[in-house]
């Protein structure tokens, strides 16, 4: 079975390889320059803050065929316990796609002091659901930011609530393998890179 490798290049290491899962063995071979490049393939990688339409719609203009793609959004994840409030904030902000959280179960001791609430007075029981629903505690937060956001959009969100610990479950990531001419992946990759939303390009390599 073939491995992909991407063999990136560079102006001060010819040939530069990684890949995303690779064992020890494959790594000595592409150490040791035991890979074939894939003809009429190249990888191109894209600035973060491009859509994946404006992405296509330009390739396709320029008659480059999309052979794969990989489109990921930053996922941020929430480690302590953000507020109802906070959570509303972060739902409507403009910078991000979706909050998705999973509530933790509430404590056994507060629900029957509810559930008994013919033996409370009103205002016990409102105390106790304000208690509920202001110090609700989730087992998770998960915050997907939109395509347009970056690791500055990052600092800037974690600036605007200190007292929450953001964890970075998933970067950004725009990259597209592509369909050349044989022979003309050099020509098209130097086409590629003058484009002011093109990162890097890199020929494409396989593993025996």
């Amino acid at each position: 079975m073939k491995q992909l490798v991407v063999i990136i290049v560079s102006v001060l290491v010819p040939f530069i390889g990684f890949a995303q899962v690779m064992d020890d063995t494959d790594i000595k071979k592409l150490e040791k320059g035991e890979y074939n490049i894939e003809a009429g393939k190249i990888q191109v990688t894209f600035s973060d803050t491009v859509s994946p339409t404006f992405i296509e719609q330009k390739l396709d203009d320029m008659g480059y065929e999309i052979l794969s793609s990989e489109i990921k959004n930053i996922v941020l994840s929430i480690e302590n316990n953000p507020s109802p409030q906070q959570l509303k904030e972060l739902e409507e902000s403009e910078w991000v796609e979706f909050v998705m959280s999973e509530a933790a179960g509430n404590s056994d001791k507060e629900m029957e002091e509810i559930n008994d609430s013919d033996t409370l007075g009103s205002d016990k029981v409102n105390q106790l659901l304000a208690k509920l629903t202001y110090s609700k505690e989730y087992e998770y937060v998960v915050v997907a930011l939109t395509y347009n956001a970056t690791e500055k959009t990052v600092t800037d969100i974690k600036a605007a609530y200190p007292d929450l610990k953001f964890e970075v479950l998933q970067k950004s990531q725009r990259s597209a393998i592509l369909k050349t001419e044989e022979d003309k992946e050099l020509e098209a990759m130097d086409e590629l890179k003058k484009l002011d939303f093109v990162k890097n390009t890199a020929m494409v390599g396989n593993l025996e």
